[in-house]
């Protein structure tokens, strides 16, 4: 992941390293609430998120292929998902072989990336991975990032999605996968 000599357009410095992974750290939902209401209303977990009995999300992974590296750029991001998926998919958590015997199941996207047209709510799949691993999300309908989910970028391309958010205002941190 390292690559010497990138020139940030942001900044106009030479980064060393840049990493290739970031997540959110809630669902939109749940980081628009003032704390008392978050307190009041939602239960939160690494993985999970239950917002007033009635928002259900899961926390997966958004790859986007390196299409010149054997590398992948990922989101670490949330999903509302509806309460039958989202409890099928808390019972198998620690279930091995759950890959296989469950979903894929419907979602939408519960989080704005703000270096792409609105993403919020956009339709998607939640893959389920093996035990131990967080499920994949594939997005299901036209928008640029869907395309360079399905065609890759280049490792230029990502540097710079790195670079930007690293020099971002928002709620992202380096995801360690």
């Amino acid at each position: 992941m390292v690559e010497r000599g990138f020139v940030c357009r942001t900044c106009g410095q030479s980064h060393i390293e840049l990493p290739f992974s970031f997540a959110a750290d809630f669902p939109d939902m749940y980081a628009s609430m003032a704390k008392p209401d978050r307190d009041a209303r939602a239960l939160i977990s690494s993985d999970q998120c239950i917002i007033d009995d009635a928002w259900f999300f899961i926390r997966g992974c958004l790859e986007i292929p390196i299409s010149d590296s054997s590398e992948v750029f990922i989101w670490g991001l949330w999903a509302s998902v509806n309460e039958k998926g989202f409890d099928e998919i808390s019972a198998s958590w620690e279930e091995t072989g759950r890959e296989i015997n469950r979903g894929p199941f419907k979602a939408r996207l519960a989080n704005s990336l703000t270096l792409y047209p609105e993403t919020l709510n956009l339709k998607m799949r939640i893959v389920i991975q093996p035990k131990g691993t967080r499920p994949l999300f594939v997005l299901e309908e036209e928008h640029p990032i869907a395309n360079a989910q399905r065609d890759g970028i280049s490792r230029l391309d990502a540097m710079e999605l790195s670079a930007a958010l690293l020099h971002s205002q928002g709620s992202w941190s380096k995801a360690h996968q």
